[in-house]
């Protein structure tokens, strides 16, 4: 999954009025006030959705009519489904989420799991760090929500990561393990570089590493965040 270059909020959060909101024409349920909770603190965000994996709407919140909300989520539906297609035919692997940029508007899908996953409409330019951290804060309470574990592909698994000092560097990752799995080594460190307003942070240190099983990959510490990132 790679994350182009991104504004970085205020830490200070705007929320919109309730008004913004369009009439709902279902009663709500169990996912409406995780929903609810991304789309009052996003003011560029016009529609979230959360689907099946026929495209059906399970529930929703949004500014627009409820019927173009529900067409955009099953048309998220379907543009994940062919990105899947293409990733399997190039071995890439399984997508966990997809990022458009428009000139009048944005769309954000994120995969809860092999049946699910959430569609996100929002103006031009509404997708920055922020958002992308409420996103993870609502995908975490959906699961929750609908009993969905964390697939083994999706980027939001605890990750942990040991340091060591290095010679000409304050510290270097020396072994890594998500969600509690087996410890991995890190055989060689093959470069580092610093990125300033990238991927998804103000300030990240990264690391192209290769560990002991011959996997390449990148470590990216936040230091504003204090935390670690990887793909």
């Amino acid at each position: 999954m790679t994350r182009s270059s991104r504004p970085r909020r205020t830490s200070t959060v705007r929320f919109r009025s309730a008004l913004d909101e369009h009439e709902r024409e279902e009663s709500e349920t169990g996912f409406t006030l995780v929903l609810r909770g991304l789309f009052l603190t996003q003011p560029a965000l016009q529609a979230v959705v959360f689907v099946d994996n026929q495209g059906e709407c399970v529930d929703y919140c949004s500014a627009i009519p409820p019927f173009e909300a529900k067409v955009s989520g099953a048309h998220a539906q379907i543009l994940m489904a062919s990105v899947r297609r293409f990733m399997e035919a190039i071995d890439g692997g399984e997508p966990a989420m997809l990022e458009l940029h428009g000139s009048k508007r944005d769309v954000v899908v994120r995969r809860l799991g092999e049946q699910y996953l959430v569609g996100l409409l929002l103006n031009s330019g509404g997708v920055d760090q922020t958002l992308l951290h409420g996103l993870d804060q609502m995908v975490s309470a959906l699961r929750d929500e609908a009993a969905i574990e964390v697939p083994s592909w999706d980027p939001q698994r605890d990750l942990e990561v040991e340091t060591r000092s290095a010679i000409g560097w304050p510290f270097a990752p020396s072994a890594y393990s998500e969600s509690g799995h087996v410890r991995r080594p890190i055989k060689a460190v093959l470069g580092r570089w610093e990125e300033h307003g990238g991927l998804s942070a103000d300030h990240l240190v990264c690391f192209r590493v290769l560990d002991e099983e011959g996997v390449e990959l990148t470590l990216a510490y936040d230091i504003e965040e204090r935390r670690w990132m990887r793909w």
